[in-house]
């Protein structure tokens, strides 16, 4: 399902720690789009024990390796990841920056525009180009970055 017309919109300005976990919308112009890249949602692993498959999600694409066997009389704790398994999902991935919008007073005080960067999946990727002037709602998380933390949007 998709949220239209979600309100109220949150300025770029006031997204902050508070807003973590959130479900917001804003606006903004797009100005950068990355390449579209796969992001393995689900992955298979096959215990070298006893050879049992077993699917682990993948939150945000984190590579979590299984703790134990499911199987009882197992309980094997080294894994091999198999890609090709049917249990294996992955959609498609793509990242974008949006700079917010600004207005005549602000743009005169020399102020370099706020951005976000914002994670697209499935469908919603390669829908917008830079350029376009964009209404995003999602999910505000936090990503660790060399830079420090830095506010995404999903």
């Amino acid at each position: 399902c998709r949220v239209y017309n979600y309100e109220p919109l949150t300025q770029l300005k006031n997204v902050r720690a508070n807003c973590y976990g959130k479900y917001i919308a804003l606006r903004g112009t797009v100005v950068r789009v990355s390449n579209i890249k796969p992001l393995c949602t689900n992955l298979a692993f096959v215990c070298a024990t006893c050879g049992d498959v077993q699917g682990v999600p993948l939150p945000d694409g984190k590579y979590t390796l299984p703790t134990k066997c499911l199987v009882p009389e197992c309980r094997g704790r080294s894994f091999t990841a198999d890609r090709s398994s049917p249990l294996t999902t992955t959609v498609d991935w793509q990242s974008v920056k949006v700079q917010e919008l600004m207005s005549d007073d602000q743009r005169e005080a020399g102020r370099i525009p706020r951005t976000i960067e914002c994670e697209l999946v499935q469908d919603l990727v390669d829908s917008c180009v830079p350029g376009d002037m964009v209404t995003i709602t999602g999910i505000v998380k936090v990503a660790s970055t060399e830079e420090g933390e830095v506010h995404h949007l999903r």
